[in-house]
């Protein structure tokens, strides 16, 4: 079996770590048998030496969570990166194509978006325009406030005195395979003063970050990479409020085609 694989990979059939160039950061995953995933950390330009039929999945970034509103409401949960999935992309020798990963939003703000050769993107988890109670939409949607839990797995964020926000419907997990990474929960909301007390909600699975606690405790940030979403801040009863977290940056990986 071994000298098989040997004789189509040097043939061509096999695509292995030597036969492309990035110029950002990236990890190479081996999942055996020829199968193999790339996964895109940082923005760059990836150019293959050899033709080669992928399957792409893409996560934006997540948005920032809210602020705490003093006296009042804390801040609703930021919304993890919309993701989507293509299959069966035919990527030509020596091609450069280019690859952008999308940031986390700040405190308010919505995420960026994530894109393979502009062709394939997705816009990044977004932060209502109108209510800073409220969680944002997106891939999973943030808690609302107060301590209401981020979504996870496409679901909306958890309503508790204002409405979670509203996730995409479809599952987050790379690929759509539920035995690899799950990308894109939403923040939980922070603590409030409406509800005199509370640590924050937590964010959902597939790294959305805790809302920061009543007393105005500041909501946590998203790791790199996740897309998840910020936590909101916390408030109180007097002026103390929280910032909300930053929100997670996306990734894109690539794969080489599998049937369904």
């Amino acid at each position: 079996m071994r000298l098989i694989r040997k004789i189509i990979q040097i043939l061509g059939g096999i695509f292995t770590s030597a036969d492309f160039t990035y110029t950002g950061t990236y990890t190479w995953v081996d999942d055996g048998s020829g199968k193999w995933r790339l996964k895109f950390l940082t923005s760059g330009t990836f150019t293959p030496k050899k033709t080669v039929t992928i399957d792409l999945f893409i996560v934006s970034g997540g948005s920032g969570g809210r602020t705490g509103v003093a006296n009042s409401y804390a801040g609703g949960g930021g919304a993890g990166g919309y993701t989507g999935t293509w299959t069966s992309i035919q990527l030509a020798i020596n091609q450069a194509y280019p690859v952008v990963i999308g940031g986390g939003g700040a405190e308010n703000t919505g995420g960026g978006t994530s894109s393979f050769n502009t062709s394939y993107s997705k816009s990044g988890g977004t932060v209502n325009a109108t209510n800073m109670r409220k969680g944002g939409d997106g891939g999973s949607g943030g808690g609302g406030a107060d301590n209401g839990n981020g979504g996870s797995n496409g679901s909306a964020g958890a309503t508790s005195n204002l409405d979670g926000g509203t996730g995409q419907g479809t599952t987050t997990y790379e690929f759509g395979d539920s035995s690899l990474t799950l990308y894109a929960g939403g923040g939980g909301a922070g603590g409030g003063q409406y509800s005199y007390s509370g640590a924050g909600g937590e964010g959902g699975a597939g790294g959305g970050a805790h809302g920061g606690a009543h007393s105005g405790g500041n909501g946590a940030s998203a790791a790199a990479n996740t897309g998840g979403g910020g936590g909101g801040g916390g408030s109180d009863d007097d002026s103390s409020v929280g910032s909300g977290g930053s929100g997670g940056s996306g990734i894109v990986v690539i794969r080489n085609h599998r049937a369904a």
